[in-house]
């Protein structure tokens, strides 16, 4: 994480083995800034914008939970939601570049 998304959000103090945690989910889900609120929930938020389509199909732009594992399992479940939208939309960008 660098310093200009630590400046977007105010971090609690981890322990040792929390800020593994929190490491590990920020490389496995690069795509996302990931920290632990105050109240102590761990959060996600993508890096990066969702078009209102992907938003009602499922797409979220963050994420919440109570535990580390928690919000690892939303992450892992918002990355299914994503292939699936683009899976959907490659027959359509292909037919597009070959049409002319």
């Amino acid at each position: 994480m660098d310093a200009l998304d630590l400046a977007h959000f105010r971090e609690q103090p981890l322990e040792m083995g929390d800020m593994t945690t929190l490491e590990d989910i920020a490389r496995v889900h690069a795509g996302w800034i990931i920290w632990r609120s105050d109240a102590g929930r761990w959060w996600a938020t993508r890096r990066g914008a969702v078009d209102l389509e992907a938003i009602r199909r499922g797409c979220a732009m963050t994420l919440d939970a109570d535990d580390p594992d928690g919000l690892a399992a939303a992450l892992t479940a918002q990355e299914e939601v994503t292939a699936e939208i683009v899976a959907d939309l490659a027959p359509v960008v292909a037919d597009s570049t070959t049409a002319g």
